[in-house]
């Protein structure tokens, strides 16, 4: 069980959580329609799904354009029949809330992101994409990151809800 969650710790860890968080963020941000930040709550829905390896494959699945509500069309689809996948997303944040706030913590030091506690959301405080140096194995969490966040940037935190079966 040591060896499991040692292996687990070196693939869900908050330094690689807090650089998905950040594309979510920068790809919400530069999608919304008005450069609206990241809704802080959306955050927390990233790790639970990006994470999550048959839920993850799903978003990887899913064309860029086709946005949230076909992804979710794919849960609950007959040939797929992964209803089950998205009613565990709310709980998978709930038991992922300290690792989201670690990655959260990580992307505030490491200058990143930055909280605006007015609004409640997260701010991008660059756009770079990351380009070298990423590890073959990382590049599909990273674009399933990104898909989230332009995504959500299209839906208001009901539609999400909604959508995700979730509740803020």
């Amino acid at each position: 069980m040591a060896v499991l969650n040692r292996e687990v710790r070196a693939i869900q860890n908050p330094a690689l959580g807090s650089v998905l968080i950040w594309r979510a963020v920068s790809s919400y941000q530069t999608n919304h329609k008005t450069g609206s930040f990241m809704p802080l709550p959306l955050c927390f829905l990233v790790l639970p799904i990006v994470f999550h390896e048959e839920t993850s494959a799903l978003v990887t699945g899913t064309r860029m354009a086709s946005g949230l509500r076909k992804l979710t069309e794919k849960f609950r689809s007959a040939e797929e029949s992964k209803t089950d996948l998205l009613l565990a997303v709310g709980g998978r944040a709930v038991a992922m809330r300290t690792l989201t706030w670690e990655s959260i913590q990580i992307g505030l030091t490491s200058n990143v992101l930055s909280l605006n506690t007015e609004s409640g959301s997260l701010m991008s405080l660059s756009d770079t994409p990351l380009v070298s140096g990423v590890p073959q194995s990382i590049r599909p969490l990273l674009g399933s990151a990104e898909k989230l966040g332009t995504w959500f940037s299209g839906l208001t935190l009901y539609e999400i809800g909604l959508q995700m079966q979730v509740t803020f």
